[in-house]
């Protein structure tokens, strides 16, 4: 997990700052698909839902580089995953295709409870562990993301997406076309405390 993430937020402009994630506002105005998953959890009110549990909505949508099989992402602060695991079962349980997991703890990641079902037919990932929702890698990555894809530019974009729908994974996508070297989920993390001159000079690039 990144402590120290919120060191170097202000010096991002609005929109690229961990506060511009929160809610569904960005989601509702990236891109079609993502006002059709804002819209979804405003109707059924699952971000209140979650409210005890600091959710935030990650992943591939609020960057509008989702492909058609990309979840609604949502991460969680969950201090005890059994209770997290019980009340899920009362508030998620009548979905489509409700299933959890626990996933064993990494050398990186503590345990975790994977909450997986369908709504209004998108398919809906909440992932909860013992660790605030802005420290996590999903929100940590989102952040780096939407940043490395401000200074690169929409080409990157479109070549992010089209490695994507050839089955790579989010993060093996961004540091393979940035030259990235080892653990690319590790390796995306470190950049997030990069000012923006920083990580212009990073990716060698002047920055939009």
């Amino acid at each position: 997990m990144i402590s120290n993430m919120n060191q170097t937020v202000m010096d991002w402009p609005e929109g690229l700052d961990g506060n511009s994630f929160s809610g569904v506002a960005r989601l509702a105005n990236v891109s079609p698909r993502g006002a059709r998953a804002a819209e979804i959890l405003d109707r059924h009110r699952l971000l209140d839902c979650l409210a005890a549990y600091q959710p935030e909505v990650v992943g591939t949508l609020p960057l509008a580089i989702d492909t058609p099989e990309s979840d609604i992402d949502i991460l969680c602060n969950a201090p005890d995953l059994t209770v997290f695991s019980e009340f899920s079962d009362r508030a998620f349980g009548h979905f489509d295709g409700y299933r959890l997991h626990k996933r064993p703890a990494t050398s990186h990641v503590a345990a975790a409870l994977v909450v997986r079902f369908e709504c209004d037919g998108l398919p809906v990932e909440i992932f909860a562990t013992n660790c605030p929702t802005r420290s996590q890698y999903g929100f940590v990555h989102m952040l780096i993301e939407a940043r490395i894809l401000f200074v690169m530019g929409d080409e990157f974009a479109r070549q992010v997406r089209e490695l994507k729908q050839s089955g790579i994974k989010t993060e093996p996508a961004f540091a393979k076309l940035l030259g990235l070297s080892g653990d690319p989920y590790i390796e995306l993390a470190e950049l997030v405390s990069l000012s923006p001159p920083q990580l212009c000079q990073r990716l060698g690039v002047g920055g939009n």
